[in-house]
């Protein structure tokens, strides 16, 4: 329901290879492209992006998003893009300036599709409290993979690693995804450790009326566009009691 009803007001608005050190602290970005880095022994680090091997975002190209304040009033609409190495929102301005959204500013973002722009890509929220509560990262924005009464969330930090080269001369950098999945019935946040059919159909009702469907459509639930495909279908066509 509370997608449905955001949904109405958007459109009504309008190890070898070890671990890097400097990662326990606090990350950030620069508007032109490199990874600031703290670490534990209270120097600052500057990566430029293009050393480390991987993107930062969730999306390379720039996307219409609407963004919504922590009280989700409707800021308007930007170019923007999200920073999963350090959950920010890097977005161009009204003057046409690169920007990057200070943290805690932030309550929504609504990423639109590219080519038909009236239609919601993904959504990153911020404060959801049941799943504040149960996630390991408590900075990190929560994205909504789909839309309605069942959804599926997901949260993907994208963290800095390093490993020595083939020749041992140079530290190389890369990016590696640690994701987390929540599924959101009714009221109810639940954790999934991991993507897992038996897992998730536990907390959602009536899925025995599915068989036939999942099987005619060859789902195999061994990729997450095979979860978003059966929940989209779900929300379509489960009777509520």
């Amino acid at each position: 329901m509370k997608s449905f009803i955001f949904s109405t007001i958007l459109f009504s608005a309008l190890s070898a290879q070890a671990q890097v050190m400097m990662e326990s602290g606090h990350s950030g970005s620069t508007k032109d492209g490199a990874l600031i880095v703290y670490g534990g022994d209270n120097l600052k680090y500057t990566i430029p992006y293009d050393k480390i091997k991987g993107s930062p975002y969730w999306q390379s190209g720039w996307a219409k998003a609407f963004l919504f304040d922590q009280r989700d009033t409707a800021m308007g609409s930007y170019r923007a893009r999200f920073n999963f190495a350090t959950s920010e929102l890097h977005y161009f301005d009204k003057k046409g300036e690169e920007q990057v959204a200070i943290p805690g500013t932030l309550n929504t973002v609504v990423f639109m599709e590219l080519i038909d722009t009236s239609k919601i890509a993904t959504v990153f929220r911020a404060n959801i409290f049941e799943v504040k509560k149960k996630a390991s990262c408590k900075r990190c924005f929560v994205q909504e993979l789909n839309q309605g009464s069942l959804q599926l969330l997901k949260i993907t930090q994208r963290q800095l690693k390093s490993g020595d080269s083939l020749f041992g001369t140079m530290k190389r950098y890369y990016f590696a995804d640690e994701v987390e999945y929540f599924v959101h019935s009714g009221q109810q946040y639940h954790r999934i450790k991991r993507l897992n059919k038996e897992a998730i159909f536990e907390f959602i009702p009536g899925t025995s009326a599915y068989v036939a469907w999942i099987k005619e459509k060859n789902l195999r639930f061994n990729k997450e566009s095979d979860y978003l495909l059966f929940f989209d279908h779900y929300n379509a066509t489960h009777k509520k009691d």
